[in-house]
């Protein structure tokens, strides 16, 4: 007998040469029985098939490793990789991986169960109160789950709340709190934040006119600076102001403007009057007869007018305080002395245009 004979074996049912060793047909997948067999065997041998990491979380990447000796053809789930000895995939969720490795004489395969932690889960975040006045306590409550540790941040502060489930404060500003819980792992955490706002009490810096009192008709213009207010009213005219810092008026008496702030805890008003001289007013009634006389063109002398005016010192109407309780019979008088005057004018211009 050649060496070769005895190096291989026909199988009894496709007659086809196999290694001496062999346990299987190469071509068919024969079977060959224990006793054929009669040294170690060639059947591919998954000596392991592990993860590096001993804990790891959803979105992970973790690294699997694996070791097989006689094998030709080394997959896992349908990938090849037959010469390499580990790879890195990232688990999302449960999953499983099989390893198969085959070569001519034979095949084996393993499971791997991918079991990943759940992530940290904050499933409730509350204030008992989002607007709140100055020093006004507040009460945050909150539900987390699948975490090692947490912490609550605001401001410059970080205290720890790993057992607890809610923390009492009172703010004297605007703030934000974050909640923030970490897995053993803390490179994966969940964060979420509540803004809490701080109504500070209005102010009303200043309000004032740029002149105290006017001629009727003048104008003047209001200015104001406003602290934490939600809305500004400017009186008499009960108009929203909150988006203007001044406002111009023509009043046609003296008048008192009030100005209202105001916001959810607070309201405060302050007021301004301007005083307004008003215009004299010179009534000069004629006789029924002479208003219906149609003078004919001719040269008067009005001089005497003036010297009436200059003694009715209608110059003095300039120097009244509006809001003085004065006296106003005596300027009435000599305006009426001007009328006079005026219509006396009148009567002699008619008369001497007529001769």
């Amino acid at each position: 007998m050649n060496s070769s004979a005895l190096n291989t074996k026909q199988c009894p049912k496709c007659h086809t040469d196999n290694p001496a060793l062999a346990r299987f047909c190469r071509h068919c997948r024969y079977e060959f029985p224990e006793a054929t067999i009669t040294g170690g065997s060639l059947s591919p041998e998954i000596k392991s098939f592990k993860i590096r990491e001993d804990k790891y979380w959803k979105g992970s990447v973790v690294h699997i490793e694996w070791k097989v000796d006689n094998a030709n053809i080394v997959m896992i789930n349908d990938v090849d990789v037959t010469s390499r000895s580990d790879f890195e995939i990232t688990v999302d969720s449960a999953t499983t991986l099989t390893i198969s490795a085959e070569n001519d004489y034979d095949k084996a395969s393993k499971s791997l169960r991918l079991s990943p932690h759940s992530l940290p889960s904050i499933t409730s975040f509350s204030s008992s109160q989002r607007s709140i006045s100055s020093n006004q306590e507040i009460k945050l409550k909150w539900s987390i789950r699948n975490f090692a540790r947490a912490v609550l941040r605001y401001g410059s502060e970080e205290i720890d709340v790993t057992h607890k489930d809610y923390f009492k404060h009172r703010p004297d500003k605007d703030i934000t709190y974050t909640l923030v819980c970490f897995a053993e792992d803390e490179r994966f955490y969940e964060e979420q934040s509540i803004d809490v706002h701080v109504m500070l009490p209005v102010k009303i810096k200043f309000f004032e006119a740029n002149k105290d009192y006017i001629v009727e008709s003048d104008k003047v213009v209001l200015t104001w600076d406003v602290e934490n207010a939600d809305s500004v009213i400017l009186y008499p005219f009960a108009r929203d102001i909150s988006s203007l810092n001044k406002y111009e008026v023509a009043p046609s008496r003296t008048t008192e403007y009030r100005l209202e702030a105001r916001n959810m805890i607070s309201k405060e008003e302050a007021v301004v009057a301007v005083g307004v001289r008003t215009l004299p007013k010179i009534d000069v009634e004629f006789a029924d007869a002479i208003s219906k006389i149609e003078l004919p063109s001719c040269n008067v002398d009005l001089s005497f007018i003036s010297s009436s005016m200059e003694k009715s010192k209608i110059d003095e109407w300039m120097t009244i305080t509006p809001l003085e309780d004065i006296s106003r019979l005596n300027f009435k008088y000599k305006i009426k002395a001007f009328g006079a005057a005026l219509r006396k004018m009148f009567v002699k211009s008619y008369y001497v245009c007529k001769r």
